[in-house]
């Protein structure tokens, strides 16, 4: 359950984002995607994979126009970088949105963030510390666990060694992923393994097919849930929501795969567990939340094993501004429909801007 409060001051802080919005102008930067969609190429990670389509580009920028918001759109990070530096005067108060990730390896998301706070322009998402921190999953692994979440053992293969000589035991049931991707990329039907004499070579094979380092990580049978997050006055979860195949069924004992993600169907339902542990799964995600310095929103994602203990494993600073993800999926069930849910993410921004009175 989602308290009635929440959802109230949800609602408060969208109407000030709409009253506000025709004396803003909205900063959108993504990068578009052409072409065929993989995850792992002759170069290694394929990041156009996380790419929006111009269709869903569009989408968005209508969504934000239909609330009365000048938009400005940037279809690649440096056309953006020569229009905030140019140092011409600002006539209305600006914002910036964005979803873009261009270039590779670890800490792309931390670029456009981090030139806004040298400039002064504020941002809807989280800042770069965040940006970069929760997309490491060792890194992430690691402080989650030293602030009392139960996360899976995780280790790291750099290329050469195994980092701070940590390496799974013989016997272990691990998965094997890149270590700073989203969307399920690097993962496919053979990346759950169990640890054996050939394993160093696999690992090397995905470290060479990868270009970047390789995580194994402990793997978690069971129901794989995912929390959405809102920060007003503090951090807040959302109800918990499982994500399925299209046709209902769990993924249990397989992970959820690049193909799963983007091309099969799946959907995320109302996950139906004894309240205390919706309750216990809800807190995990808002510590998650706040020690990895995300901002505005969030999500945190689980394992459920068969002694229901969840295992957080992963984690999301930047949830896409989508109607059929997780969090379109929340916020549709409070109420709150695209256009609505994209004014409380607004609402958040400018209020943590002073540019509104907030809740």
């Amino acid at each position: 359950m989602v308290d009635s409060r929440l959802v109230a001051a949800m609602s408060r802080l969208a109407d000030q984002a709409a009253d506000f919005a025709p004396n803003l102008t909205l900063l959108f930067v993504t990068n578009i995607r052409d072409g065929e969609i993989i995850d792992v190429g002759p170069g290694g990670i394929s990041n156009v994979s996380q790419y929006y389509t111009r269709e869903q580009a569009d989408a968005v920028i209508r969504t934000f126009q239909d609330l009365g918001v000048t938009v400005e759109s940037f279809f690649n990070e440096r056309d953006f970088i020569a229009h905030v530096i140019d140092g011409r005067p600002r006539e209305r108060p600006e914002v910036v949105y964005t979803t873009a990730e261009g270039g590779s390896g670890i800490g792309r998301r931390a670029l456009i963030p981090s030139l806004c706070s040298l400039l002064g322009l504020p941002v809807l998402n989280s800042g770069a510390h965040a940006s970069t921190l929760a997309r490491h999953k060792l890194h992430a692994n690691a402080v989650l666990r030293m602030f009392g979440v139960r996360v899976p053992d995780t280790w790291q293969f750099d290329g050469t060694d195994w980092t701070g000589g940590r390496r799974p035991t013989t016997g272990t049931r691990v998965i094997i992923k890149p270590a700073s991707e989203s969307m399920c990329i690097g993962i496919d039907h053979e990346s759950v393994q169990v640890v054996d004499a050939g394993f160093a070579d696999l690992v090397r094979t995905r470290f060479a097919a990868f270009s970047q380092p390789v995580i194994a990580q402990e793997f978690v049978s069971g129901d794989e849930v995912g929390v959405p997050l809102i920060q007003l006055d503090a951090t807040h979860a959302l109800q918990v929501l499982e994500v399925r195949r299209g046709n209902g069924e769990r993924f249990g004992g397989l992970p959820q795969t690049f193909e799963d993600h983007v091309f099969r169907d799946v959907v995320h339902v109302t996950y139906h567990a004894a309240p205390e542990q919706l309750g216990m799964i809800q807190s995990a995600a808002k510590i998650a939340f706040d020690v990895l310095g995300m901002s505005g929103i969030g999500r945190v994602d689980f394992r459920v094993d068969a002694d229901g203990r969840a295992w957080a494993f992963d984690t999301n600073e930047a949830p896409a501004p989508l109607a059929k993800t997780a969090y379109g999926t929340a916020m549709e069930q409070l109420g709150f429909p695209l256009q609505k849910m994209l004014a409380v993410w607004l609402g958040i921004g400018l209020a943590k801007a002073g540019l509104i009175s907030g809740v």
